[in-house]
């Protein structure tokens, strides 16, 4: 076999002296190249005008608290605006060890080595290779005119060669391939950006509703504690015959409600330790502590972008135009499969049956080639899967004007949903502090004698729905503000978290938020 491949080298060897008629080949080829062109249709992202505004009607935030902030900036790290140490920490620890944003940045990381894949299309591949044998050929004998094969002398061959291909990327083919590669690597930027928002949101909303949850937790054993002791004094009162039977009766269903609502809302504080562990990488036995509702600051100034500059932010966005690309590049990579592929071929070599030989002129092998590969006939299948291509960026399209509007459209009820809760909370604190004093003087007109006790359970029964209901209002003010970044995707961004220190991340957000002040809630 190895002889034979020398055989074959000598015959590459004679094949040199038509070099000057393949050297004009090679330089046809590299004009052609040269003059090349991609020939797909190019197709453009589709414009999808933006509203002047999100709503039909003005947003009017009905406290002096928190006001919307019109900006074209991006609140990079929206959570400061909160102005919660543990819940800072919390998320730059999520960012570090959060499974799903680390299975998104490798993600990230294998389309970007997809992108030297493709890039390495467009450059002539060399590859070398040497070998050594040892082996005996047969020669042919004759006596008395009859032919035989004996064993021949014992010869090494030494092979030694560097082959170079090159195929001209004249109709654009592999360019294409590489923008696709390039779009398809935006995705996943995007997807790892809305991964990135996503979590942010989580860690703030497990922060919130576990803190929330405590102070519901601290109201109702608070509640419980009184209603336990005014069972208490009406026990007393009726043994005494001051109070009948009927009224320690109910403060008794009373003061087991009271304490039935007490284990419920001890769950959800587990709960709300138990997921944000979960968003941490960490076991739910992790001993995580949950700051109270008053240490978070409700932001005094909601910078929210216009919708002019919407889609340059919102990562659904930023992934559906990507995907747009992606199509359209496919699109013309199926265009270019319908035109002539070209390649062009040399190798050089050395093979010899000694060293001696082996670095003689006389044993260099060398060939120069080139090719052309065009489809002529394939049943229309070529042109179907243009058509099929074409087609998909049209489906693309359609799912990218659709991804558009229902940014509009969250940003639009986010906006809303936070002018609700601001009503709502202020009407809910009203009548918190409305049903604490009226519970106050009831329990002294009751001690005075001026009042029954049916009065004093109306009135405290009130004040526990409108203790319970204020908690809930305030801790839904904080969750509206974290939907309303969500939904014009601010958050931490990806070149900002592959190996960088969180603390630089945040000295870097912008002025807006550094500038803003939280305020009480």
């Amino acid at each position: 076999m190895k002889n034979a491949r020398y055989l074959h080298g000598q015959g590459r060897q004679k094949a040199g002296r038509s070099a000057p008629g393949m050297a004009r080949l090679g330089a046809l080829l590299g004009v052609v190249a040269a003059a090349g062109c991609a020939v797909g249709p190019h197709l453009s992202t589709p414009a999808v005008p933006a509203p002047k505004a999100y709503n039909a009607h003005p947003i009017n935030l009905h406290s002096a608290q928190q006001q919307v902030q019109w900006t074209t900036q991006e609140a990079q790290a929206w959570w400061l605006l909160f102005r919660s140490t543990p819940l800072n920490d919390y998320i730059r620890q999520a960012m570090q060890a959060n499974p799903d944003v680390q299975a998104a940045r490798a993600a990230l990381a294998r389309e970007q080595s997809l992108i030297a894949v493709a890039q390495g299309g467009l450059l002539p591949s060399v590859g070398a290779g040497a070998g050594v044998s040892r082996g005996r050929a047969q020669r042919t004998g004759a006596n008395g005119g009859a032919s035989y094969r004996i064993p021949g002398n014992l010869y090494s061959l030494l092979l030694g060669t560097v082959d170079v291909h090159y195929n001209p990327d004249v109709f654009g083919r592999q360019a294409d391939l590489v923008h696709a590669a390039k779009a398809q690597a935006a995705v996943s930027r995007a997807g790892l950006h809305q991964s990135e928002v996503f979590l942010a949101a989580a860690v703030s909303r497990a922060v919130i509703s576990g803190a929330a949850a405590q102070a519901q937790l601290n109201a109702a054993q608070q509640i419980a504690a009184a209603d336990a002791h005014l069972l208490h004094l009406l026990q007393r009162e009726d043994q005494l015959g001051y109070q009948n039977l009927q009224s320690v009766d109910q403060q008794e269903a009373i003061t087991a409600a009271a304490q039935a609502r007490i284990a419920p809302l001890q769950a959800d504080v587990a709960a709300a330790r138990h997921g944000l562990a979960a968003l941490l990488g960490q076991s739910p036995d992790a001993d995580l502590s949950m700051p109270t509702l008053a240490s978070l600051q409700l932001p005094a100034s909601l910078p929210t972008t216009l919708p002019s500059a919407l889609a340059e932010q919102r990562p659904d966005i930023q992934a559906a135009t990507a995907e747009l690309k992606v199509a359209a590049a496919q699109a013309d990579v199926a265009t270019a499969n319908l035109y002539p592929q070209f390649n062009i071929t040399a190798d050089i070599g050395k093979a010899a049956m000694t060293g001696g030989m082996f670095f003689n002129p006389i044993s260099t092998l060398w060939s120069l080639g080139a090719g052309i590969a065009a489809p002529i006939y394939n049943g229309g299948a070529l042109h179907a899967q243009r058509r099929a291509a074409i087609d998909q960026y049209k489906v693309v399209s359609d799912r990218y004007r659709g991804t558009v509007l229902n940014a509009f459209r969250e940003v639009a009820d986010a906006l809303r949903a936070l002018q609700g809760a601001d009503a709502a909370y202020q009407h809910h604190l009203a009548a918190q502090k409305a049903a604490g004093a009226a519970l106050h003087l009831a329990e002294a007109r009751y001690r005075d004698g001026a009042t029954d006790y049916a009065t004093v359970l109306d009135a405290e029964i009130a004040y526990q729905q409108d203790t319970v209901a204020a908690i809930s209002a305030r801790s839904q003010r904080y969750l509206d503000s974290v939907a309303l970044f969500v939904a014009l995707g601010d958050g931490w961004r990806p070149d900002a978290t592959d190996g960088t220190d969180a603390t630089a991340t945040d000295a870097k957000t912008h002025s807006i938020v550094q500038k803003t002040q939280g305020a009480p809630a």
